[in-house]
């Protein structure tokens, strides 16, 4: 027997197959231990929200609430409570600067979350199981450190990496519609009533894939499969890679390289969406003969690649070095270490860690902040929050 692998065999004991297409669906997502699950992995990270901790301390009876709600959410012409039907709030948008870049993005309420929690659930071992191998974000187990262990391999190896193109998608949420990840959707899965419960979370964003909702990344990746394996499969692309909306392709032949952008320019073309004006072909870095280098490196999901090193975009850098600068403020100024700032900072340090900038680090943060003491301060703030919290659902429990 399989071992089990995804959230939705855990809950029920029951290997997933795969099919060419999906029935019963609605039925799962109408289990009270399938709805229970999907709380578990809704909260983590939100523990402070008040909304979450009232659902936690009576989390039998939301259980029961959520299964109502979506019992209750069918297609017209089926009889239901209007009064329990899922009914999701028309959002305000939130604007969020970094990077030096402008994100709208949509704050979903407690139940919305929660629903969408259950859908993509289900929808994880169909979506995630059918995508591309050389896919990455927004899946579990596959964020940048694994598309850079890739790349790395292809280099390595030396084949087909003479030439590298890369394209980028415009505003690649902001122009998703709803409709066309709709006609794609119906192909896999044959259940009207899940469908409809996926169109009702939509209902206020027929043109755009709203940042923030959990469902949006999911549908989002779902959207490209079909390109990334013609790319693969039909072009003959030596090596494909995609970050989300990023493009990273090699190949010894320039001539296929420029002809695979005008396939994906067309196959987007008729997605509703417009690849970026900044699209390139170049030669990868290598030395001639006489010594002289040429070309240059490729840059790809935060990382530089060189044919004998891998080091990190600057704007990454001047991040890590920006809070060490923070971190050793406070520390000067005998102040109290924020736990995010210092779980933030360590979690950063990843990136110098699978890269060749240890003599960056050691000129720039070493002389800053021990880490070993900020992960000591990790260690011992965490103790006492899950101690506090402990204390708190204790005496919650004996009130109650």
């Amino acid at each position: 027997m399989r071992i089990l692998k995804y959230d939705i065999e855990k809950v029920t004991g029951i290997p997933w197959k795969k099919k060419k297409s999906y029935r019963y669906l609605y039925r799962l997502a109408c289990r009270e231990d399938v709805i229970k699950k999907a709380f578990k992995s809704m909260r983590k990270g939100k523990t402070k929200r008040k909304d979450f901790q009232m659902a936690e301390e009576n989390l039998d009876a939301w259980v029961k609430k959520i299964q109502e709600i979506i019992l209750n959410t069918k297609p017209d012409g089926w009889q239901t409570d209007p009064q329990k039907r899922f009914k999701p709030v028309k959002h305000n948008p939130v604007i969020i600067k970094e990077f030096g870049k402008t994100r709208v993005v949509y704050v979903p309420t407690m139940v919305e979350l929660w629903i969408q929690h259950v859908i993509v659930m289900i929808l994880e071992p169909i979506i995630a199981g059918s995508s591309y191998p050389m896919s990455f974000s927004s899946f579990p187990g596959r964020g940048s450190l694994k598309g850079q262990r890739a790349i790395r391999r292809w280099i390595e190896s030396g084949k087909g990496i003479r030439n590298f193109a890369q394209a980028d998608i415009r505003h690649f949420y902001s122009h998703i519609q709803y409709k066309i990840v709709r006609k794609k959707l119906e192909r896999r899965v044959k259940d009207n009533f899940f469908l409809h419960l996926i169109d009702v979370c939509m209902t206020y964003f027929p043109k755009e894939m709203p940042l923030g909702f959990y469902l949006s990344q999911w549908l989002a990746n779902f959207m490209l499969q079909e390109l990334d394996y013609d790319i693969k499969c039909k072009l003959k692309i030596a090596h494909h890679v995609r970050y989300m909306d990023n493009y990273t392709l090699a190949d010894d032949n320039k001539k296929k390289l420029h002809q695979a952008l005008l396939y994906i320019r067309q196959v987007l073309g008729k997605m509703r969406l417009r690849m970026k004006s900044d699209w390139q072909v170049f030669r990868f870095e290598y030395t001639k003969k006489n010594g002289k280098k040429t070309g240059r490196c490729v840059s790809a999901m935060g990382w530089l690649f060189y044919r004998s090193k891998v080091l990190i975009r600057k704007r990454i850098l001047l991040h890590v070095e920006r809070i060490a600068r923070k971190l050793h403020k406070k520390e000067e100024n005998g102040q109290r270490f924020p736990l995010g700032l210092c779980r933030g900072f360590v979690s950063l340090l990843g990136w110098i860690t699978h890269s060749e900038t240890y003599d960056w680090y050691l000129i720039h943060i070493k002389e800053l902040v021990n880490v070993r003491k900020i992960k000591r301060i990790i260690s011992k703030m965490t103790r006492e929050v899950n101690r506090h919290a402990g204390m708190e659902k204790g005496t919650l429990q004996r009130t109650a």
